[in-house]
Formats: structure tokens, sequence, C-alpha cells
């Protein structure tokens, strides 16, 4: 028991890297659909290439979006709608013809007799009612284009009646009704009576909402989804028989029955079963592959958190809008994956794991083929696009060759499907433009991973590599010298790397902050020391050796003072690995014989390089100061000291943690050795 709980605790990262991958395949498989998956390929405008099809149950043809919307707009144009006569109007429109007349009699000046009073309200009343028996309709959208045999349905009281528009009156035709009785009546003074009616005349047959609405409702359910029925036994389509727009609709629906239908219980345990064995398995591979060919990546868990985050993340909102919205299917800017993993790992590896999850989301994708062939495409082009990432305008370009790749694609598509031009949807175009914008949030999110898990990019490295950084900028000032040495060390270890296939970038960065501490004490560096005066003078040997070495620390607290990235301090931490300050400790022992030195008063604290960057930057920091001190450099000089420096630090093992072989450091030494002395400008020896 205690050997098992010792084999734990010792692989207890390795483990959690496995529960890591056990946890992204039990959200991806929870996510996504338990239906089964239809096994044949559907191509519009191709001969059919598996065997010949029968139906194995009844099923109903499914009608297309086309036909659905054709009925719907038939049946909401032949719609009849319903008005409704308000018969409470008339009461309170009677009222107010007889105080209007009452008023204006009053006022008016005109020798009629007292009971003409009498005749004219009887009149304007009989009027007003005839018009309000009728009905004067009020405007409503529904009306707009319509002719006068237009035909609604009026509801009075509990009865509904069709009724033509032209059998009620608007509001001009109730005013020229009026007008006309009026002019009947003969009155010398007749404006006032017209005016009273006009006044009192109100809409009282109005639109029902509610009543139209929910019939027409009523109506669009009627309307079947289907149009006919294929029967068990019955041949759906034969080898290389044509797929046209009729066999794609019953095969889209023999398809949608066929994912429906999960039959018995035990039949929908094997779907799941099958669901997992298939999602475990490219999970597997794709474990199998950064274990075995990336495993520099693999052994670090950030990069095993990044990777399965991002990966899941794409398919759950994949998935998601194929469940919902799947007419936006391609407008999900899926080709963000693999530039996130470029940014912060590799192509490889951007492309295996983006082929993984464009497998995955294939499952259950509309079109399969088409969906997984497009979006593949387009992610190779955005890895090969964006392989660098150097600056912002990288991501901009890949934007555009992402959306020029889905043209090509789309458009070979549609030769291929349809053989013409006409099938070609704007729609499709826009939604393809769309996701190749939505690219440019890999910015934001590249960002968020940087401060969430602690990694660096190329562009990140760009910005600290800029001798304008504030702390750059202050060891220029209090340490020119030391200054000098980092921009010297930072162009021979990137020249360097960039021979052995290193980052040269990171290495060039970490060099220029590998000394930043010696702006504590700048003087005590010979650097920058000005002749005539050496501060070291005053100290004992072992306190100036405590200063030497202290420089490490200080540079790590102020890095980490300015939030620097770990993987520059890292540079700060092993430039000089584990050796001793070799000059002090040697005067000390002379001027101590015969008495015990403690060699760790004179020995840095470490850690030894443990990457092939920081370890080219120790060889570069050593060879550069040391150069410095050549008298009459000359090429036999320049290349003893590169020798012995570099083999000096092997046999100190000092370079036994870092992966780099000794093909590589030859490489190394070749490269220091020409620049140089191309630096102390010495013309190589050529042979007689």
């Amino acid at each position: 028991m205690n050997s098992i709980f010792s084999k734990l605790q010792h692989n207890y990262y390795e483990i959690l890297k496995v529960i890591l991958f056990i946890l992204a395949i039990a959200i991806v498989v929870w996510i996504s659909p338990k239906e089964r998956f239809f096994k044949y390929e559907i191509q519009a405008g191709k001969p059919w290439k598996h065997n010949d099809l029968i139906a194995t149950f009844d099923f109903s043809v499914i009608k297309t979006e086309a036909e659905l919307a054709e009925e719907k707009e038939i049946i909401l144009k032949n719609f009849v709608p319903y008005f409704r006569f308000d018969e409470e109007i008339g009461t309170d429109v009677m009222r107010d013809v007889e105080e209007r007349f009452v008023l204006e009699w009053a006022l008016s000046d005109t020798n009629e007799q007292p009971q003409d009073s009498l005749r004219y309200i009887l009149f304007l009343k009989k009027t007003v009612k005839s018009i309000l028996e009728k009905g004067i309709i009020r405007y409503n959208p529904v009306l707009e284009g319509r002719g006068k045999s237009y035909r609604i349905k009026l509801i009075r009281g509990n009865e509904v009646r069709n009724v033509v528009i032209d059998q009620l009156y608007d509001v001009r035709s109730a005013n020229a009704y009026a007008l006309k009785q009026v002019q009947k009546l003969n009155v010398p003074d007749s404006v006032y009576l017209k005016e009273i009616i006009i006044q009192s005349l109100v809409q009282n047959v109005i639109y029902d909402f509610d009543k139209s609405d929910a019939d027409k409702t009523e109506l669009l359910k009627q309307i079947s989804p289907t149009s006919g029925l294929v029967q068990r036994g019955e041949l759906i389509i034969s080898t290389g028989g044509l797929v046209t727009p009729e066999k794609v609709q019953i095969l889209t629906s023999l398809k949608t029955e066929y994912e429906k239908g999960l039959g018995s219980s035990k039949a929908s345990e094997y779907i799941f079963a099958g669901g997992v064995l298939l999602v475990t398995l490219l999970f597997v591979i794709q474990f199998l592959f950064l274990w075995l060919y990336k495993r520099r990546y693999y052994d670090e868990m950030k990069n095993v958190i990044i990777i399965l985050l991002s990966q899941v993340l794409v398919v759950v909102l994949g998935i998601y809008v194929f469940k919902n919205f799947p007419q936006f299917a391609y407008l999900v800017p899926y080709a963000i994956l693999p530039i996130i993993i470029v940014a912060f790992l590799d192509e490889g590896i951007a492309i295996i794991v983006y082929l993984i999850t464009v497998m995955i989301l294939g499952f259950n994708a509309p079109n399969s083929f088409d969906f997984f062939y497009t979006q593949f495409t387009a992610g190779l082009i955005a890895v090969f696009a964006v392989r660098d990432l150097s600056k912002r305008g990288d991501l901009f370009r890949t934007s555009l060759f992402v959306f020029l790749t889905y043209m090509v694609v789309y458009v070979s598509m549609m030769f291929v499907q349809e053989g013409s031009f006409k099938s070609i949807s704007l729609q499709t175009i826009s939604y393809l433009a769309g996701s190749s914008i939505l690219l440019l949030l890999a910015f934001p999110i590249i960002y968020l991973y940087e401060k969430l898990f602690g990694v660096i990019t190329q562009l990140s490295l760009l910005e600290l590599s800029n001798t304008n950084n504030p702390l750059l900028r202050e060891l220029s000032l209090k340490a020119p010298g030391t200054f000098q040495h980092s921009l010297q060390v930072a162009n021979l270890a990137s020249e360097a790397l960039y021979e052995i296939g290193g980052d040269a970038l990171l290495a060039r960065t970490g060099a220029l902050y590998h000394d930043i501490g010696k702006m504590e004490n700048p003087l005590f560096f010979v650097e920058n020391q000005v002749p005539g005066y050496n501060p070291h003078d005053e100290l004992t040997y072992e306190e100036s050796a405590r200063i030497i070495i202290g420089h490490v620390l200080s540079g790590i607290e102020m890095a980490r003072k300015a939030k620097v990235p770990e993987q520059i301090i890292d540079f700060i931490r092993t430039h000089h690995g584990i050796r001793r300050v070799e000059y002090f400790y040697r005067l000390e022992r002379k001027l101590n014989p015969g008495m015990e030195v403690d060699p760790a008063d004179f020995t840095y604290h470490g850690p030894i390089p443990f990457s092939r960057e920081t370890a080219v930057v120790m060889m570069v920091d050593s060879i550069e100061a040391a150069s410095r001190s050549i008298a009459k450099p000359n090429e036999q000089k320049i290349n003893d000291l590169v020798e012995n420096i570099i083999n000096a630090q092997m046999e100190d093992r000092q370079l036994i943690n870092a992966n780099i072989t000794l093909k590589e450091i030859n490489t190394v030494k070749k490269v220091i050795k020409k620049k140089l002395l191309s630096i102390h400008h010495i013309r190589v020896a050529y042979p007689d």
C-alpha cells in the first residue's frame, strides 16, 4: 500500500494531466447530441455512391423551408381580417350632436323661428345615426393597397359576417354623405350644420387585433410540415442515381427521422457508448502525439491546460450553435483555436489539435463533409499565415487569408455540387466574412491567457525587448557599460539560437534583462568603472564577492517589481549558474594561505540553465565579458577564449540540465567566434 501511495505521490503531475484529458472527454460527451449519426453523406447534384437505399421504416417527407414559406405567404395573403363594430359610440355621439347644436344656435344671429331648431336637431341626429349605423371604418395597415371590393369579417354583437369595404364609410365618404344631406335640407345658412356633423362623426369599425391574430395563428398551425409518405421497403435511391433536389428532401427527411428515433433503451446505451469511444479515441491520439512528439510542451502543465481549455471552449460553442442556431454554423470563428495555440506553442500541435477538434464538431455539424473540408482548410491557412505572430498586422493578414480560403472552398463546392453560380448565397458569404473578422478576437484572448497562465508570446517579447522599456531605460542611464554589454549578449545569443533552431527572440529579450541587478551598485562592476577608481579596493574579497553575487538576487527583485514574466526572470537566475566568483575566490585563498576558505561564500546560488536559450545566454555572457579584457585580440586568442570558457562550463556541469546537444554547442561556438571576429575587426587568416 505504501508503495502505491509513493508512486502516486511521485507521479501526481502526470496523473493530473490524465485527469484533465478525462475531464475534457467528459465535457465533450456531455454536451454532444445523443442521437444516432446518419452514415450517408448527402451531396446534391452528384451520383449516389452508396448501395441501393431502401426505407426500413415509414416516414414522412419534410417540406423545405421555401415550401413552408410559400404556403405561409399564401395564407397571409388570403387571410380575411376581423373588424369590430363599436355599438357604444352612438349614444355619446347623439348627445354630443345635440350639445353642439344648442351652442351654435345660441351664438347664431339668425331670423329663423324656434320651431326650426327642433327640425334641425332631428335632422342632425337622423343623419349622424344613419352614418354610424352603416359604420365608419378606421384605417389599419392591413388595408394598405386593398381595393373597395376587399372583404373583411365584421363582428357586430354576437354576429360575424363578411363585409366588403365598399359597404362601409371611411372618413372622406362619410363627410361627403353628410354634405349631400345638408344640401338636400336647403337651409340658407347650413355651414354650421355641416360642421356639427363632421365634428361629431367617430370611426366605429375598428381592427380587432386579438381575434385576427388568434385566427391567423390557427390557420398557420394547419400548415402541414410534410408532403408525402415513404413506406417501408420502398426504394429511395439506387446506386449511381442522381441526387436531385427532390431526392435531397427525401434523404434529409430520412436522416431527421433516423437521428430522432433512438428505439429501445438498449439502442440508446449503444449510441452513448459509441459516442464516448469516438471522442475518447480522438483525445487519446492527441495525448499520445503530445507525449511522444512534443514532450517539451507536454511537460508544462500550463501548456496542457491552454490546449484543452481552448479546445473544449470551441467545441462547446460550436455544438451550442449547431443545436440552437444552425443557420449561424459558419459564423463561428473556429480557426481562432490554431491561432491561439500557435501563439503559445507551435504549428505541429496547432494542426493536430485543430484536426481533432474539427473532427469532433463534424459529427454534429450540418453537412459534415462540407463543414470539415471548409473549416480544416481555413484552419491550416491560419496556421501558415500566423506562424510567427510578431506584429499586430500578422493577425489582420491571417483574417484576410482565411476569408479568401473560405471563398475559394465555398465557390468550388458550389461548382462541384450545383454546376453554376446560381446557388451562391450572399448570406453565407456574409457569415464567412463575419467568421474571418471575429478571428481578431484572438488579440484579447491571447492577452487574457498571458495574464491567466503566466506565459508570453512573440508580441509580448517584442514589447519587452524594446530598449525604451522603463527598466531597460533605467539600466542605460544608471549602468551604461552594463547596458552595452547586455546589448552585445542579446545580439550574439539571438544569432546563435537562430542557427540551432531555438527561440531567438526569447533569448534576446532574456539577455537584455539578465544583468539589470547591477543597477543597484553599478560602480562595483568593471564595465561601469572610470579609470583610476575601483570601489572594491575598500572592501574585503568576501564582501566584494557578496556584492557581485548579489546582482542576481537584486535583478530578480527588480524584475518582479516591474512585473516582468517569469520566463525572462529565468535568464537572470541562471546566467551564472552555480559557478564561483573565481577572481575574488583566488585572491582570498592567496591572502590566507593554509586557511580553509568556504567556497559557498564565493558561489552563485543558481539554478543552472535548464533550456537551450538560458544555456546559450550563459555561454555568451561569460565570453562577451571576457573578450573585453583581451589585449590585441586576434583569431587565435578569440578561438582559445571561446573554447576554454565553454569547455570549463561543461566540465563544471553547468549545462547538464539544458536540452542542448554537443552538435548545437559546437554550432554556438562557431557563431560566437565569427561574430567576435567581426566586432573586433579581425581579418580571418587565409591559408597560403
